[in-house]
Formats: C-alpha cells, sequence, structure tokens
C-alpha cells in the first residue's frame, strides 16, 4: 500500500470503520474532545497530544472500569486540571465516587458524577470558551455520550 493510501486510511477513519472516540472533537467552543485511551500508555499519548494544544483550563471527563491499574493512571494525570468523575452503566465500572476518593489521594480534585453525560453538561457549565474539555478513561464510558 503506497504512503498515501495510508495517510488518507488514517485520516478519514472515523468515517472508513465507525470507530469513534478516537481524540474525536465534539466542539469548538470550549475545545471538546473524548477519547477512548484506558491505560498507562493511552493515558501517556493523550497527555503528550493534549500538551500541544493552546488552553486556559483544562476539564477532564474521567471514568474507568474496576480491573485496570488505576494507580499507574493516576499518576500520570494533570494536578493542574478540574476533574469531572463519572462512571459507565456496566457492571466493571468503578464508581464515581471510589475513583473520586482515589484520585484525591493524588491530588487530584473533582466531583463525581452518576454518568458521563452529567459530568459533561458539568464541565460544559464551568468552561469558558478558551478552555479544553477533555473526556476518557475507558470506551464504555465514550460510548454513553449522548449525540455521539
Amino acid at each position: 500500500i503506497d504512503e498515501q493510501a495510508v495517510r488518507s486510511g488514517f485520516s478519514n477513519v472515523q468515517t472508513l470503520t465507525g470507530l469513534k472516540g478516537r481524540w474525536q472533537k465534539l466542539a469548538d467552543e470550549p475545545l471538546t474532545i473524548c477519547d477512548i485511551g484506558h491505560n498507562e500508555d493511552g493515558i501517556h499519548a493523550i497527555l503528550q497530544q493534549i500538551a500541544q494544544i493552546n488552553y486556559d483550563k483544562l476539564h477532564f471527563v474521567f471514568g474507568t472500569v474496576k480491573d485496570k491499574d488505576l494507580n499507574k493512571i493516576l499518576l500520570l494525570l494533570p494536578k493542574n486540571a478540574v476533574f469531572y468523575y463519572c462512571q459507565a452503566d456496566i457492571p466493571r465500572a468503578l464508581p464515581a465516587e471510589e475513583l473520586r476518593t482515589s484520585a484525591a489521594s493524588f491530588g487530584l480534585n473533582g466531583r463525581a458524577f452518576q454518568n458521563v453525560n452529567l459530568a459533561l453538561e458539568s464541565a460544559q457549565k464551568s468552561a469558558l470558551a478558551q478552555d479544553l474539555i477533555f473526556i476518557v478513561g475507558s470506551t464504555f464510558v465514550v460510548a454513553e455520550i449522548e449525540g455521539l
């Protein structure tokens, strides 16, 4: 496969495959992006991409499942972000309040919400036009975003 075909395929992966939630822009003001990164390597890559964006304040909507190595992930997350902890509507989901408590022990303060849409709504109300809202942590969380 020639390089141009590969570049075109990757540039149009959502259209060609229906895959959603890989660095997907949901809104421009405030810039709102979601990604299904859900492990240490995925979060590390996401944070590298976020570092390339100009924004004033980072609003981090985050939910995960119980079987992830949460401590390794929490060590990576930016302490200067505003966190909105949530949980997917599945049995494997880590309860948002439990996630909030664990994250607080790493200096990551925020509020817990019953689902991603309530967390996102709160972030949207708090964020200014020049801020960044980022939704991440679980394929299941991203899948439950209304309108996605």
